[in-house]
């Protein structure tokens, strides 16, 4: 007689749901985890150098939104590791008795956070920009 992963009552045996749960914690490969830090900073990369060396700074803030768009999708890409690191130590730390380590993790996520917020505003700006612009026009 086969058993079924079904307890009597239709509920999922204590062994299945224990992988289920292990499957969950496991997250990301390594491999996930690095391709994406890697091309989150690369593109804040490119969008930080061609802000430094395409586009011309000499003009108001609200006359560039291209400069605004690039500036938050950098900032964007750079608050893509700190979360990373703060959820590393977040799993890392789950069983240890020490605090420290939530304090080291709160940083990064702050950190992570800050860039996040300010990439939004930046982007949110842009299109402001954008749209004072099609105003002014119409």
């Amino acid at each position: 007689m086969a058993v079924s992963p079904y307890d009597f009552d239709g509920y999922v045996a204590m062994d299945e749901q224990n992988n289920t749960q292990e499957k969950a914690r496991r997250g990301f490969s390594r491999k996930k985890i690095l391709l994406i830090n890697g091309l989150a900073v690369l593109i804040a990369i490119i969008c930080f150098v061609v802000l430094a060396v395409w586009l011309e700074s000499k003009k108001p803030f609200f006359d560039a939104p291209l400069r605004s768009l690039l500036t938050g999708l950098g900032l964007l890409g750079l608050s893509i590791p700190p979360f990373t690191v703060g959820f590393m130590l977040q799993k890392k730390a789950a069983a240890s008795p020490y605090f420290e380590e939530a304090f080291i993790r709160t940083g990064f996520h702050i950190i992570g956070f800050v860039c996040f917020f300010v990439g939004l505003i930046c982007i949110g700006l842009s299109i402001y920009a954008l749209i004072m612009r099609a105003i002014g026009e119409g």
